[in-house]
């Protein structure tokens, strides 16, 4: 074969196991690909120099987040009005950055193994996993994707998140992936493969015991307490969300909606992200400008006294800070008798829905997605609302693919966790169901039931295993009334955070330095698995 045809294959190779990680995840949900996704990427880099490792990786990762995230140009044809072949930049652009994640981590991993000795079987899940956790806040924190996320449904395995966070689990499933290249493909010894294959199985089994275990004890433990809860679905198009002219009509499904849940006994009445389309203020203060948010305002306290029943909702907020107006993204919580009892405010905003990232180099060239608002004000503490004496936090929208932010909030006592958002920005596309599974894993690394309640759906209650339950359909207007049971507990991951991948993270910066200080001289003869086939001057061997 040619150099040029190799060249052609091995690219082949990568978009291959890109496309197949990316169909790993919902809606498309063969999560079975994760398994064996890095492999055709793996026999890709066979032999490549550093260099072309970090290029196939690059391409991998491109692939998939195309995959994964081509939601975005429906987000900016529907709702920013941009034509298609315009919308799609962003999304190329989008993915083009995470995937240098991707080739980062590839190349790491065969430096470190060229460099060290130390197969690349070790350094691939750990690098893998520490750049999973850099990527969550550097440079704009975006952690879609994870590896970890697509195996959400497989219920027995995904329980040790309690103790590693999802990162744990995509440690696994690389572990997995690059074990199984090197028995079938590998050029280390007999005992090495077995030893290789023995560490994986041992683990594969512990976490099956562990999970099947964990399971039973969540569902055989009596509850601390329980609360009914009604997640009003509005179903309002985002079209039309904050039109004047619609206002009365989608507060009038929502005033509907709360009666209806109140008769049937709910305990709390819960709306999406922004529900109330207008500017709802903690006190009774607006400027004559905004009378008419201030008569609906009224309402909704009228509403909550006449049902007698708390109302937990967004709406958004006018503030100040520095000198400068601006808007909150907020959550309320009103009580039974029509009167403000706490609020919360997003802290995790939307690069370039809700604020524009480094906005200095990039205002001039980027408008946001999001019209009608200015760059909002994060909010800087979490609060914990008391609702017949449950402890609930909220998280808002984007909030829920934050590990570390729903464990904090777990940490200062909340006992059951409320996602409202606002998903009519996806449509029908993949987006909904890849952020309902990213939820689900935050009730399995904290052990606490989620609440998720959603514009357009999905709406659902998320039980402390992961389990989903009372989905709702996309594009549908309902209301669910469901029970909740909540019992505090605190997991290892909810005391010690990120602390696994913090460790992979300091380990794989570890092994560069090494490898960039000390580095051992290659051996004369190399017995090393094809991923591990890049010796120290970044050449083949």
């Amino acid at each position: 074969m040619s150099v040029r045809s190799q060249t052609i294959a091995r690219i082949g190779l990568s978009v291959l196991s890109g496309v197949a990680l990316g169909l790993a995840f919902p809606k498309f949900d063969l999560n079975l690909l994760a398994w064996v996704a890095f492999i055709p990427l793996l026999y890709a880099i066979d032999g490549e120099s550093l260099p072309a490792t970090f290029i196939h990786g690059w391409i991998a990762g491109f692939a998939c987040y195309i995959v994964s995230l081509y939601w975005i140009t429906i987000t900016l044809n529907t709702f920013a009005g941009l034509p298609v072949v315009i919308a799609i930049l962003p999304m190329l652009l989008l993915s083009g950055i995470l995937a240098i994640y991707t080739g980062a981590a590839l190349w790491a991993s065969a430096f470190a193994a060229a460099r060290t000795r130390i197969p690349m079987v070790v350094t691939l899940p750990v690098i893998w996993t520490g750049i999973e956790w850099l990527r969550s806040f550097f440079p704009i924190g975006f952690p879609w994707s994870y590896v970890g996320y697509s195996q959400y449904s497989n219920l027995e395995l995904i329980q040790f998140a309690e103790i590693t966070g999802v990162y744990g689990i995509s440690a696994l499933i690389v572990f997995f992936n690059v074990v199984l290249y090197a028995v079938l493909f590998g050029r280390h010894s007999r005992r090495f493969q077995v030893a290789a294959l023995g560490a994986l199985t041992a683990l594969l089994i512990a976490a099956d015991i562990f999970g099947t275990v964990r399971i039973r004890q969540l569902e055989h433990a009596p509850a601390a307490g329980k609360i009914r809860a009604a997640m009003v679905q509005g179903d309002i198009p985002q079209s039309v969300k904050w039109s004047p002219d619609f206002l009365e009509t989608s507060f009038g499904i929502y005033v509907a909606q709360s009666e209806k849940a109140a008769r049937e006994g709910a305990q709390v009445i819960i709306w999406p992200e922004a529900a109330a389309a207008f500017l709802f203020q903690p006190q009774d203060r607006y400027p004559v400008q905004l009378a008419a948010d201030a008569k609906y305002r009224s309402r909704l306290l009228d509403l909550a006294r006449a049902t007698d029943k708390p109302i937990l909702f967004g709406a958004p907020a006018l503030g100040v800070e520095d000198g400068e107006p601006g808007f909150y993204n907020r959550a309320y919580l009103v009580s039974g008798k029509g009167e403000v009892e706490s609020y919360y405010d997003k802290m995790q905003l939307v690069p370039f829905g809700e604020y524009i990232p480094l906005r200095p180099l990039l205002g001039k060239f980027v408008h946001r997605i999001v019209a009608g608002f200015g760059d909002m004000f994060p909010g800087r503490v979490q609060t914990i609302f008391n609702v017949d004496g449950a402890r609930m936090a909220v998280l808002i929208c984007y909030e829920s693919v934050f590990p570390d932010l729903t464990r904090r909030a777990v940490k200062r006592g909340a006992e059951i966790l409320v996602n409202i958002t606002n998903d009519a920005w996806y449509g029908e596309s993949s987006a909904p169901y890849q952020l309902l599974a990213m939820a689900a894993m935050r009730s399995v690394e904290t052990k606490v039931p989620m609440i998720r309640v959603a514009n357009t759906g999905i709406s659902a209650v998320i039980a402390p295993t992961g389990q989903i339950t009372a989905s709702t359909p996309l594009s549908t207007r309902t209301m669910e009334i469901e029970t909740v049971r909540y019992r505090p507990e605190r997991t290892i991951y909810t005391i010690v955070g990120d602390l696994f991948a913090e460790i992979c993270f300091a380990l794989g910066v570890a092994w560069l330095l090494w490898g960039f200080c000390w580095p051992i001289a290659p051996r004369r003869r190399d017995t090393s698995p094809p991923v591990n086939r890049v010796v120290a001057n970044g050449r083949p061997s």
